[in-house]
C-alpha cells in the first residue's frame, strides 16, 4: 500500500442503471404523450395545424383542398332570453366557426355576433356544438336571427330565420 489507501476498485462493467434509464425514458415520453392530449382536449393546441388521418391512411390537413359541403345546422334553440340578450345553442355536422346575424323583427339582420372566443378572447378552433350570446338589446323586444357557420374550406351555411323575444323586467 502506497501513501495508507486501500487500492481503489474498477467501475462495475455491464452498464447496471441501463435498464433504469429506459424504464425513466419511457415514463416521460408517456407523461408528454397524457399531457399533450389533455391539453388539447382542453382546446389549449386547437390552434396548432395538427394532421389529421383519413380512412386512406393518407395524411390530410386543414389547409388541404376546398370542403365544398356546407355544415348543416341542427338542434337550434335559445336559453331563456335575459333582459338584454339571449344565448344561441346549436349543432353543426362538421367543424365550423359560426356567428348570429340578428335585428328587430320585420328589419334586416343587419347586425351580427362577432365570431366564437374562448373565455379568454382567443378565436376557438371550428367545433360542432356551439353556444352564442346576442347581447346589448332593449328589453321586451321582438327580435329575429339566422346562425351563420362556415366551415375550413370556406363554405358558408345559413339556418332558418327564427324569432326570440328579450325578458321583461
Amino acid at each position: 500500500m502506497r501513501g495508507g489507501y486501500p487500492p481503489t476498485q474498477p467501475p462495475p462493467s455491464g452498464g447496471g442503471n441501463k435498464g433504469l434509464l429506459i424504464f425513466l425514458l419511457i415514463l416521460l415520453l408517456a407523461g408528454l404523450g397524457g399531457f399533450g392530449y389533455w391539453a388539447y382536449s382542453q382546446g389549449y393546441l386547437r390552434g396548432l395545424p395538427i394532421p389529421k388521418f383519413g380512412s386512406d391512411n393518407a395524411t390530410t390537413s386543414t389547409t388541404g383542398p376546398k370542403d365544398t359541403v356546407a355544415a348543416k345546422i341542427s338542434n337550434l334553440k335559445i336559453d331563456p332570453p335575459a333582459l338584454n340578450g339571449f344565448w344561441v345553442r346549436f349543432d353543426t355536422d362538421k367543424p365550423a366557426n359560426c356567428y348570429v346575424e340578428y335585428g328587430p323583427k320585420g328589419s334586416s339582420l343587419s347586425n351580427k355576433t362577432d365570431p366564437e372566443k374562448d373565455s379568454k378572447g382567443t378565436l376557438i378552433y371550428p367545433i360542432t356544438s356551439h353556444a352564442i350570446s346576442v347581447a346589448n338589446l332593449t328589453q321586451n323586444t321582438e327580435y329575429q336571427y339566422r346562425v351563420v357557420a362556415k366551415t375550413l374550406g370556406g363554405t358558408e351555411s345559413k339556418s332558418e330565420t327564427q324569432d326570440a323575444k328579450t325578458a321583461s323586467e
